[in-house]
């Protein structure tokens, strides 16, 4: 059984003795196809799956997009850009910060564990929550100007 954190369910794996680790031999026990190729445009930095819907995954890039895809019929239903909400609500080191190198990438994406929210940490200074309602419609929930450098989690 695995618990690791409020977004994972506990799971056994096959084979797995009582009381102890899975029975997993990387790479061996990897799948060998690729079953799905989703094209985001950048690199992706962190992905998370929906915890109820779990054929949505949520994917934060290396130049602050985050997309939201459908992977059973590969369709991206959202696509957002990095922008601050309100730049004159920020401290000025992140003001400065972004005008001195505006390139902000993704560190973390997270849904929430009823998935009704989720949370993105960028590597300069904030954390965006947006409020999810299904289909492509995302909301902006709370913007938090967390600490000077990167948020990771």
């Amino acid at each position: 059984e695995v618990n690791l954190g409020v977004n994972m369910l506990p799971m056994s794996f096959p084979g797995q003795a009582h009381g102890h680790g899975p029975a997993f031999k990387a790479p061996d026990d990897l799948p060998k196809t690729v079953a799905r190729t989703l094209t985001q445009g950048s690199s992706p930095m962190s992905m998370d799956f929906h915890p109820i819907k779990q054929t949505l995954l949520l994917v934060g890039t290396n130049v602050g997009d985050i997309g939201l895809w459908e992977v059973g019929s590969r369709e991206r239903l959202v696509q957002k850009t990095f922008k601050v909400w309100d730049l004159s609500k920020c401290s000025m080191p992140l003001q400065a910060a972004l005008v001195k190198e505006p390139v902000v990438s993704v560190n973390r994406v997270i849904w929430s564990p009823d998935g009704s929210l989720f949370g993105v940490a960028y590597s300069r200074h904030i954390v965006q929550l947006y409020s999810y309602h299904g289909g492509e419609d995302m909301r902006q929930h709370l913007e938090i100007d967390a600490h000077d450098g990167g948020v990771n989690d």
